[in-house]
């Protein structure tokens, strides 16, 4: 190359090659491509990975980034984790064009480069507010039908078309070059220059047809599933800077409707329709977050319902993974629980009825339970948040249950306790079900929400007062169901089996649930 092989080191371009960790085999082709195009005299390349690893790593890293004449972002558009670091790179340079706006031996500019594949604009890009792109190439766009064969798609992605995205790169990197007095290229050159970058382009698209054809075409979900990021410098609170992809099927039932995309987590709590469902939102996430972010999943597993208590779903991290960049990203699935009907439809309303009043006894009726009012009293301050919304999704499975067992519907209450009511008595129940229920929610949700302290301890105070309240004012109307909902079981066995007697010893089976 004579005159450009002469170059003084001194005046090389110098570009800096930005990247997520998944574009890694991309940017290091598009690096390789770049110093065969160029002689090591003309042009000097940076990829974070040839830094070493040490203490001063960050310090060497942005001191490259300040030297760098251009910034060349890599992207393929895909939403990657490691962007968070890609845009430290972005917001770094950026930030350092105010202090050296134009390149030390060359007329131009400092540019921010972004060469994008299957997307428009690089994703670290737009994450930037407000910058203005010095130079836009147009991205290279591929047909996925062109990826099932090598030679079908080097020719639809026209690698030695003077438009195509790659040869205007190595054709503006000339052209920045050259504006400096110490490089120059003969005819000759000029030429072999030509050819040289359409063989480059050519083997840095086999390498984008082979990258390409490992990645995901359709991927599908058989359940719901929310992805949350969650930052490292979060300054102690890991909803500052979280976000929240969800994926799979619809969240309407949850009042999200269209499928939100990605989400900040102030924007994911604001658009939940009530507050008690915010409360549980952000209680249930919040504590699998803490739980898998320690490392700790004895208890990942979390129950929430819908807010009109129609659907029931189980919450649980399948995958918590902590990246170099230090974001944590944590994979939470949402199943829906579903109760399958077996046989006669009553003697199945029955089943599931009589499993309603026993899990409603358990809970909240005998002295032993965790969730008694005795319990909740021995509980200390700091376990109460995390175990009263225990009892909160405990309390909505019960509910949930009930309605898939359609217990409210006239035909269910007549067969299960005859004509014993009067007139009005059935409104008269449920109202103060209603009350009860809403109080019991109420302190729930205080307590959750409550400081650290004083606030807390207030709280409890109120709370274990509505728990007693709400478990003196519910026990009869549980016996009574319970005792009926038996009755009512054993008569059918009774019919179906003449050799059960009601009079024999075991109708006291009846009555057992009262004592």
């Amino acid at each position: 190359m004579g005159a450009v092989e002469a170059a003084r080191p001194e005046t090389r371009l110098h570009v800096f090659i930005s990247y997520a960790s998944e574009d890694a085999a991309l940017a290091k082709a598009i690096n390789s491509e770049l110093r065969a195009v160029f002689s090591p005299g003309v042009i000097k390349t940076t990829l974070d990975t040839e830094l070493k690893l040490g203490v001063a790593w960050r310090e060497r890293l942005e001191q490259e980034l300040n030297n760098a004449d251009v910034l060349l972002i890599v992207a393929t558009g895909r939403q990657k984790l490691s962007h968070s670091f890609t845009g430290f790179e972005v917001g770094y340079f950026t930030a350092s064009k105010k202090t050296r706006a134009r390149m030390a031996h060359f007329d131009s500019e400092r540019l921010i480069i972004p060469i994008a594949i299957f997307s428009d604009i690089p994703d670290p890009v737009s994450d930037v507010e407000g910058l203005d792109l010095d130079d836009q190439l147009t991205p290279l766009l591929v047909d996925p039908e062109a990826l099932k064969d090598r030679n079908n798609f080097l020719r639809t992605a026209r690698y030695d078309d003077k438009a195509n995205p790659v040869l205007r790169l190595f054709k503006r990197f000339q052209e920045i070059i050259l504006t400096s007095g110490y490089h120059k290229y003969s005819p000759d050159e000029l030429e072999y220059f030509e050819q040289r970058t359409k063989d480059c382009s050519k083997r840095l698209h086999e390498t984008i047809f082979e990258e390409l054809q490992k990645r995901i075409f359709i991927e599908r979900f058989g359940e719901r599933k929310i992805t949350v990021r969650l930052q490292a410098d979060d300054h102690g609170d890991p909803f500052s800077k979280a976000t929240l992809e969800f994926l799979g099927g619809s969240f309407e039932v949850f009042g999200f409707y269209p499928r939100p995309g990605v989400l900040s987590w102030n924007q994911f709590i604001s658009a939940v329709p009530s507050d008690n469902t915010a409360t549980a939102w952000k209680d249930i996430i919040g504590s699998l977050i803490a739980d898998a972010k320690a490392g700790d999943f004895r208890e990942n597993r979390r129950l929430l319902a819908s807010a009109d208590q129609t659907r029931f779903f189980r919450l649980f991290v399948s995958r918590s993974v902590l990246y170099y960049s230090g974001v944590t990203e944590l994979h939470i699935h949402i199943v829906e629980v579903k109760s399958r009907d077996y046989g006669d439809p009553k003697t199945t309303m029955l089943v599931k009825a009589i499993s309603v009043g026993m899990r409603y006894r358990f809970l909240f009726l005998e002295p032993t339970s965790e969730f008694s009012p005795a319990a909740f009293n021995l509980t200390l301050a700091n376990e109460l948040p995390r175990k009263v919304s225990a009892l909160m999704q405990e309390l909505d499975h019960i509910l949930w249950l009930s309605n898939d067992a359609s217990l409210s519907r006239p035909e269910n209450l007549l067969a299960i306790y005859g004509g014993t009511f009067r007139h009005g008595e059935l409104d008269e129940r449920f109202s103060l079900w209603e009350r009860q229920k809403t109080e019991l929610y109420d302190g729930i949700v205080k307590v959750i929400g409550a400081a650290a302290g004083d606030d807390l301890m207030k709280r409890k105070r109120e709370f274990l007062q509505v728990l007693e309240s709400f478990c003196d004012t519910t026990r009869e109307m549980n016996q009574e169901f319970v005792n009926c909902v038996l009755h009512v079981l054993q008569q059918i066995v009774a019919e179906t089996d003449p050799t059960v007697s009601l009079h024999s010893p075991n109708s006291a089976l009846a009555t057992s649930a009262t004592h």
